[in-house]
C-alpha cells in the first residue's frame, strides 16, 4: 500500500503540473463491460462467471509533448460487476438453499491511468487514439445473492484474496466536437489485465489462481475544457535611429 500512497501522490502532482500548464482538464463517466477470467472450481463454489456491466467516473489532465503527441492522466472510481454463478451450499447464510443461484459480484476500485494521446485532426470535429498503463487500487467486494430481482443477501468477500494493487494495460479511441467553450468527447477503450485479481491457497493440492484477470471494454462520454493563461506579448515598436 505504500507504494500505491507515493503512486497517488505522484499522479496529483503530475496532475496539478498538467493544470498550471493550463492545456485541458475535463470529466469522463460511462461503463464498464468486464469479464473476470478466473478458473473454475467447486472447491470455492464458483461455477461460472459471465460478464457484467459496471460504471466509472473520473477527472484527467492533457498536456501536449510535441505536435500531436500529448500525455493524459486520470483518476477514476470504478466499480465492476459480475454474473456469478454459484454453489449455495459452500457459503453459511446460504446453505439451505437446495439449488445452483446467479449472484452479482461487485468489485470497486480506484485508478490512475497514465496514457499517450495522439490527436487525428485539429478541425471543429476530430479524433485521437490513446495507449498506456492504469494501476488500481482494490476498495472492496460484495456478492449479492436475490431473486426475480430482489436482493436477499449480501455477503462480504474481502477476506478471499483479493490483490490490493492491479496492473493492467490500455488502448482505445475517440471522437471530439469543439461547442466553442471546451469539446465534448465520446472515447471507447480496452483494458487487458496484467495481473491477477484474486491469490486463494491451494486447497488439497490443486492450485487455484493459476491466472485470474480481469479484461474490460470501457465506454465513456465527457467534456474537455481547456485552460490557457497563456497571454500573447506585448508588441512594442521599435523606435528608428
Amino acid at each position: 500500500m505504500k507504494n500505491l500512497r507515493n503512486v497517488i501522490i505522484a499522479v496529483i502532482l503530475l496532475m496539478t503540473i498538467q493544470a498550471q500548464a493550463q492545456v485541458k482538464v475535463g470529466l469522463l463517466g460511462g461503463i464498464n463491460a468486464s469479464q473476470f477470467n478466473m478458473p473454475l472450481t467447486e472447491e470455492i463454489g464458483v461455477l461460472s462467471i459471465k460478464k457484467g456491466i459496471g460504471t466509472t467516473v473520473g477527472v484527467f489532465a492533457t498536456t501536449p509533448l510535441y505536435g500531436p503527441l500529448s500525455v493524459r492522466t486520470e483518476a477514476n472510481y470504478m466499480v465492476r460487476n459480475y454474473a456469478v454463478k454459484i454453489d449455495p451450499s459452500q457459503y453459511e447464510q446460504t446453505s439451505n438453499i437446495p439449488f445452483n443461484i446467479t449472484a452479482n459480484l461487485k468489485s470497486k476500485y480506484y485508478e490512475i491511468p497514465v496514457m499517450l494521446q495522439v490527436d487525428l485532426g485539429k478541425g471543429t470535429v476530430g479524433a485521437y487514439v490513446i495507449g498506456g498503463a492504469a494501476i488500481s487500487g482494490y476498495l472492496n467486494s460484495s456478492l449479492g445473492v436475490g431473486v426475480l430481482g430482489t436482493q436477499l443477501v449480501k455477503i462480504p468477500i474481502n477476506n478471499i484474496g483479493f490483490r490490493k494493487t492491479e496492473w493492467s494495460a490500455i488502448g482505445g479511441a475517440g471522437m471530439r466536437v469543439n461547442v466553442g467553450f471546451g469539446d465534448l468527447i465520446l472515447e471507447g477503450r480496452y483494458q487487458a489485465g496484467l495481473t491477477d485479481l484474486v491469490t486463494i491457497p491451494a486447497i488439497q493440492g490443486v492450485n487455484l489462481t493459476p491466472k485470474n484477470r480481469n479484461n474490460s471494454f470501457v465506454f465513456k462520454a465527457g467534456i474537455a475544457i481547456p485552460l490557457s493563461r497563456n497571454t500573447p506579448k506585448a508588441r512594442y515598436p521599435v523606435a528608428s535611429l
